[in-house]
């Protein structure tokens, strides 16, 4: 029987963690040290993050995040990398967008989810206890199972290595799909009000290291709610705890008259399921051909929605070119 042990409340929703009467050492384990490095508390104070980091794209690019936090609801961030800059705003249920690219960066969305190192969607559940060397430590590597509170969401499993006797996060594994592995690394921690956090992290796609990031600043501040008015030039989308994405109805893949290859792109589900904004992701300069473009446009969807309202939403898909 599974029981309660601790609700935290990070950036955008909650992580429950239930306690597993087969593996209580292990849960309580991962219960402290997701509590210890979790700065995002409600009621904690406003406090400021600012981190420096390298992102490795098709060569090393610099980039910088900063972030004014006062409560999952209430946040400003600025994260830019190379020439790409981006500007969020969480006021409520309202997130408002500014951006100079017709899509955000992977290595951005990477970089924005390596901060919340304790931010789980979910119920995280340690399966199982063990013990090996990492980095010259004997850190406790917990293989822990991660079941979502969005039912369009997939459960995930994870192995995160915590140092036993300081317990600091090391170590986060888990896959995205049965070929690709992610990793999150975790290094030289320091106190900040009560937690502790790490000065030092990474983030690597099947085992090459793309993100290298190290933190400048973090220290409370009185937060400005000027922040949270929208930027220039932002689009606004409504968000919510409750929130489903979008799923497809018809999505006929077009026809490519060179040859047979799958592209990446971004697009907007608006709410009544239709399709606008579509663009190759990672292409600054292609453009997508009239006749496919077309296609692409006749796709419907069921749109996102915040309980029974539907609401407008941003999709990356794969589209597969099949040969004539």
């Amino acid at each position: 029987m599974k029981k309660p042990v601790l609700v935290c409340v990070v950036l955008v929703c909650a992580c429950h963690l239930f306690a597993n009467d087969n593996d209580s050492s292990a849960q309580q384990l991962l219960v402290t040290a997701m509590q210890q490095a979790n700065v995002f508390i409600q009621g904690a104070g406003p406090f400021q993050l600012d981190i420096d980091f390298v992102a490795q794209v098709q060569s090393p690019l610099q980039g910088h995040l900063t972030l004014r936090w006062e409560s999952d609801e209430r946040w400003w961030r600025k994260i830019t990398m190379a020439d790409f800059a981006e500007i969020d705003v969480r006021n409520g249920e309202m997130n408002y967008v500014a951006r100079n690219a017709y899509f955000t960066p992977q290595r951005v969305k990477n970089m924005i989810g390596l901060i919340q190192l304790a931010r789980n969607n979910g119920s995280l559940l340690a399966k199982k206890q063990k013990q090996q060397v990492e980095n010259g430590l004997d850190p406790d590597c917990l293989h822990v199972e991660d079941e979502p509170s969005r039912k369009d969401f997939h459960k995930t499993l994870h192995e995160i290595c915590i140092d036993p006797a300081s317990r600091e996060i090391l170590q986060n594994t888990w896959k995205t799909t049965p070929n690709y592995q992610i990793m999150e690394r975790y290094s030289d921690y320091f106190d900040f009000q009560g937690h502790r956090y790490p000065r030092k992290l990474e983030y690597y796609a099947n085992g090459s290291k793309a993100i290298t990031a190290t933190v400048t600043g973090l220290s409370p501040i009185k937060f400005d709610q000027a922040w949270l008015m929208p930027p220039k030039g932002a689009f606004e989308r409504r968000v919510c705890n409750d929130m489903t994405s979008p799923v497809s109805i018809e999505t006929p893949q077009p026809m490519y008259p060179k040859g047979a290859h799958d592209t990446m792109i971004a697009i907007t589900v608006l709410a009544d399921g239709s399709v606008d904004n579509i663009h190759i992701l990672g292409a600054t300069t292609q453009s997508i051909e009239k006749s496919v473009l077309a296609t692409l446009k006749t796709w419907r969807y069921e749109p996102a929605r915040c309980g029974k309202e539907p609401v407008i939403s941003d999709l990356e898909v794969v589209v597969t070119f099949p040969l004539h």
